[in-house]
């Protein structure tokens, strides 16, 4: 078994809508970003990539290459999930946490752990989404952004 850590942020301010564990959020401004700015998505692939030795999303999804501009990251979450698979593991589970002040989040929590488990082919039961705040400090408190922390734990898939 092993365990990998992911973190992104994203500050506010893209002429697009939010979007949070690949689901769409009406309230709210969008986050800037090279790809769709997905901080949430960009932890859990972090985390994963970190667990199975891959290195980061940055070395396979870098902010420069064209291909990658305005990407869907439920997409990219999809092939990390593939390179962990290739590399002989398998997603046991996911932990996370979004901190942001605004906007409230927590009804998107159940569809955000189906998307999220979709592109895992784990179940969403095994996926979580947790959302606090900053208590108003720092970069987050003064609602210049949105952060994201994951961790995994993946295991060796059986014969390899």
């Amino acid at each position: 078994m092993r365990v990998g850590i992911g973190y992104d942020i994203h500050r506010f301010g893209a002429d697009r809508a939010l979007k949070l564990g690949g689901v769409e959020i009406p309230e709210g401004e969008g986050l800037l970003g090279w790809s769709d700015a997905d901080c949430l998505l960009h932890a859990i692939c972090d985390a994963l990539l970190g667990a199975a030795g891959l290195g980061d999303i940055g070395q396979h999804f870098p902010n420069d290459d064209p291909e990658y501009r305005g990407a869907d990251s439920l997409e990219l979450l999809g092939k990390v999930s593939s390179m962990v698979a290739r590399a002989g593991y398998r997603v046991v589970n996911v932990d996370s946490t979004v901190l942001a002040e605004e906007p409230p989040l927590a009804h998107y929590r159940e569809a955000m752990k189906r998307r999220i488990g979709g592109a895992l082919s784990i179940s969403p039961d095994a996926v979580g989404v947790k959302f606090g705040t900053n208590e108003r400090l720092g970069a987050i408190g003064r609602m210049e952004g949105i952060a994201a922390h994951a961790v995994c734990l993946i295991e060796k898939r059986a014969g390899r």
